[in-house]
């Protein structure tokens, strides 16, 4: 390599280090491949899926936007070849096609040079460098070999702006998961905020005292709305990762055929519609605890690979080869009877084992009715700042007609009951409180199912299995209850006692 093309090279390996936009880059190194290769036109084009994307050109038309340029690989012989080469390719076939026909400020002549080299970083294919001349025979084999240097430099700028690129996402994905969750950290920050002095209150708190400072893993299992949320932040905020991120992931809030990308992350190109790589959850929850809340809801396909990445401290990216380390500690989540999903073969027992070292009850209202009313009080000091009210008074008789209540809901329907009650209160002005009246203006009282009359039968319809009839049962009473109703789904699942999510599943199991 002669002196010139040496200091031309040694230029356009400076610049990248000392330029931070990616296009800035490409176009200076396009600039120094003008000094040693005569060409008319040349362009970077990156690989998005089965598109090419043209993110640097010099020589087209000024009347063009070179950065709106796209073109489909399966389309352009010359680029489906270019990208399957191991080197420059030169095209001396004149009546190929060639895809920037029309894009040049002079009209090409029926003949001219072109040539093209992949961009490749550790085996991946990134794109492909272009450079196209007016003349026959204009460029040489020297040229060549410049090509597949730029070409290399080319990909070494592509693929480390794309490296500052994906840490500027999980920067902001980070920092949008901690935000997201910064109110409630600092609100168990001081400590276990449990609610009340029964002694299941009491008997909680011990437990989270003692397992909270530890890394061992812990499975709360509690009925819907019992605050199990609220007892996995307080195990993170009592923890030595309580300066570290508390990610959530729920299990029943995505798509299964997202979830490995949403908790392993992937790599751009890894599916359809994968223009960029991602972070994953296990990643962002690195040196912190992630929460997998309703954990019994993941799919018995992609358990294995959530068990291999809590065993080895390891995973791969969805369409990565590479093995990323992390530390997290898990807390996990659920309202169903993981053994019995177990036994049933819809739960791995390895899995089942490695999130329930420790076990961790929370228990139902009903165990803890004595705690109702500093419930109440705490829900009325949290929410009634929210919605611009004064002093709220609470009177006796609020708290009573609560405590008559049958509390299918838990904690969340009692929060959300004593919400519509302040919502309610905000027509009283100053006259703000919460009496008996109030509570039966609420329409508070015992869940009423209509009765089923194979529920009184004493045996099995003969031919009928156990399983057939709870099911026949599930959806009398079912259909019974969204009548009343009126198919409000919302509904529906207050005076089951049951999350709507969890009667939407449900209603699907039996075909309703």
């Amino acid at each position: 390599m002669h002196s010139g093309a040496l200091r031309a090279v040694v230029r356009a390996a400076i610049e990248l280090t000392t330029r931070h936009s990616r296009e800035a880059v490409l176009d200076a190194i396009l600039l120094e491949l003008e000094r040693l290769v005569p060409f008319d036109m040349a362009s970077v084009l990156v690989l998005e899926g089965d598109v090419l994307r043209m993110v640097a050109g010099r020589g087209f038309r000024r009347d063009l936007d070179v950065l709106a340029q796209r073109f489909r690989r399966d389309e352009n012989p010359r680029l489906a070849r270019a990208l399957k080469a191991h080197g420059t390719v030169r095209f001396l076939d004149p009546t190929e096609e060639d895809p920037f026909d029309g894009l040049s400020p002079m009209a090409l002549e029926q003949v001219h040079s072109c040539m093209a080299a992949p961009m490749r970083v550790q085996g991946e294919l990134l794109g492909v460098i272009t450079a196209d001349a007016h003349e026959a025979q204009r460029f040489e084999a020297a040229h060549e070999e410049l090509m597949e240097l730029f070409a290399a430099l080319a990909a070494v700028a592509i693929h480390n702006a794309d490296l500052v690129s994906e840490l500027e996402r999980a920067r902001a994905q980070l920092s949008g998961e901690v935000e997201t969750l910064a109110e409630e950290i600092r609100d168990a920050a001081g400590g276990i905020d449990i609610v009340g002095e029964s002694s299941a209150a009491r008997k909680l708190r011990e437990e989270i005292s003692a397992v909270g400072p530890t890394d061992t893993g812990v499975l709360i299992l509690g009925e819907t709305g019992t605050g199990k949320e609220l007892v996995a932040r307080a195990l993170h905020a009592t923890s030595p990762r309580r300066q570290r991120p508390l990610i959530r992931f729920d299990c029943s809030a995505v798509a299964p055929n997202l979830i490995e990308s949403e908790l392993y992350g992937h790599v751009k190109g890894a599916f359809t519609g994968a223009v960029g790589a991602r972070v994953g959850k296990l990643e962002v929850a690195h040196g912190g605890t992630l929460f997998l809340d309703e954990v019994g809801e993941l799919p018995l396909h992609l358990q294995p690979r959530l068990l291999r990445a809590l065993q080895e401290r390891e995973l791969e990216r969805v369409g990565d080869h590479r093995v990323r380390r992390i530390d997290v500690r898990i807390i996990a989540a659920t309202n169903r009877d993981l053994e019995a999903e177990v036994r049933a073969r819809r739960f791995r027992a390895d899995l089942f084992h490695r999130l329930a070292v420790y076990p961790l009850r929370v228990p139902p209202l009903a165990e803890r009715l004595e705690d109702l009313e500093p419930l109440v009080r705490h829900f009325v000091r949290k929410l009634a700042p929210r919605l611009r009210l004064g002093d709220v008074k609470v009177d006796d008789g609020f708290i009573r007609t609560l405590e008559r209540t049958p509390w299918a809901g838990n904690v969340r329907e009692l929060e959300n009951t004593v919400e519509r009650a302040l919502v309610r209160a905000r027509t009283l002005g100053a006259k703000a409180m919460l009496d008996e009246a109030a509570a039966r203006g609420l329409g508070l009282g015992p869940v009423r199912v209509p009765a089923a009359p194979e529920a009184q039968a004493p045996l099995l319809p003969r031919g009928q299995t156990l399983k057939e009839a709870t099911a026949a049962f599930q959806r009398k009473v079912l259909d019974a209850v969204l009548r009343e109703c009126d198919g409000n789904l919302a509904r529906a699942a207050r005076r089951l006692g049951e999350d709507r999510s969890n009667l939407h599943r449900r209603l699907r199991r039996l075909g309703r």
